[in-house]
């Protein structure tokens, strides 16, 4: 018989054990301690044990389903109308037995009890508190496609499709930087720098990255000193014992809105790449989101290729929800 209960403080090296039985595919870290867990998890100021629903059978933990929130507009708080299943999932020999469905139920009705009007499943980009540096790579933004039958599992239960991210790799050992009039330009123009200070984050921000190695990028006018792009490298070194090399992820690349237009975005990505190949890195990973036609053409142009797609689900909320 299967039982349901909600987290408590013994379960950390039974669910460690759960994550790593549980095929979710190369979009999920493997062979990390449970110290990991804990930093991406259970340490989080917003982590309530009761939002951590657990499935039991023979004395076991078999499933468990990771409801939370996403945050305000401005980053500052939680925003509790906004519901998010961080993480769902069943060991494959108890699956198709109702597990699921009822680990999903259970969420909702946290989320409900909480204030939720909606709920995300895989949070989306930006908006997933947990599990940052173990799931998805750069960024936990859905639910990595073909690891399970989300689309099934969701659908049945009134959800319907929402965002889509593509992740793209960039094997830096495999052919030459591209070559283009802008790159040749740009590198006379302009300096790189890449630095560990900290800029001005959000509380939001620090609340899901503070435990990843990060490095800020910025591009600046050799003449004015004037920064017209910058971006973040996070290590992605959880992944190295599935992946077999040393990867990092570039995110929250940004031109200011008066220099677009000049190729500051591609320089950014192709000279940081350049560089890391320098400092032994192998494997460089971006995420775009399905719409951002822009974006992607950039990166592809960056040599860029697309490997995975994660994949989110939505679905209102109210008091009946059962």
């Amino acid at each position: 018989m299967v039982t349901y209960r909600t987290f408590h403080n013994a379960d950390p090296p039974h669910l460690l054990r759960l994550w790593h039985v549980s095929d979710l595919g190369p979009s999920a870290a493997e062979g990390f301690p449970c110290e990991v867990l804990e930093l991406a998890v259970f340490s989080r100021p917003y982590f309530d044990r009761r939002g951590l629903i657990i499935a039991e059978a023979d004395g076991a933990i078999v499933g468990m389903a990771h409801a939370g929130f996403s945050a305000t507009d401005d980053e500052t708080a939680l925003d509790r109308s906004r519901g998010t299943l961080s993480a769902i999932m069943v060991r494959p020999e108890y699956r198709r037995q109702g597990i699921g469905r009822e680990l999903l139920r259970r969420a909702e009705q946290y989320l409900v009890a909480r204030g939720a009007r909606v709920v995300t499943a895989g949070a989306g980009p930006n908006g997933n508190g947990f599990y940052h540096a173990i799931y998805g790579g750069v960024e936990p933004s859905g639910f990595a496609s073909g690891a399970a039958a989300w689309d099934d599992f969701f659908t049945s239960a009134d959800y319907r499709p929402g965002i889509r991210t593509t992740i793209l790799h960039r094997d830096l050992d495999i052919g030459r930087d591209p070559i283009d009039a802008r790159l040749i330009r740009n590198r006379r123009r302009l300096n790189m720098l890449i630095t560990d200070r900290v800029s001005d984050h959000s509380w939001w921000w620090h609340a899901r990255h503070s435990h990843q190695d990060t490095l800020q990028i910025e591009l600046a006018d050799r003449g004015t000193g004037k920064t017209v792009a910058t971006g973040r490298i996070v290590g992605l070194d959880m992944y190295i014992p599935r992946w077999g090399v040393r990867a990092v992820g570039i995110r929250d690349v940004v031109v200011s809105e008066n220099e677009r237009r000049q190729g500051y975005a591609f320089s950014l990505i192709v000279e940081t790449c350049r560089q890391l190949r320098e400092q032994s890195i192998r494997l460089v990973e971006v995420q775009i989101q399905e719409d951002n036609t822009a974006a992607r053409e950039l990166v592809t142009a960056a040599k860029f290729e697309p490997v995975a797609e994660l994949r989110t689900w939505q679905r209102s909320l109210n008091s009946d929800t059962t």
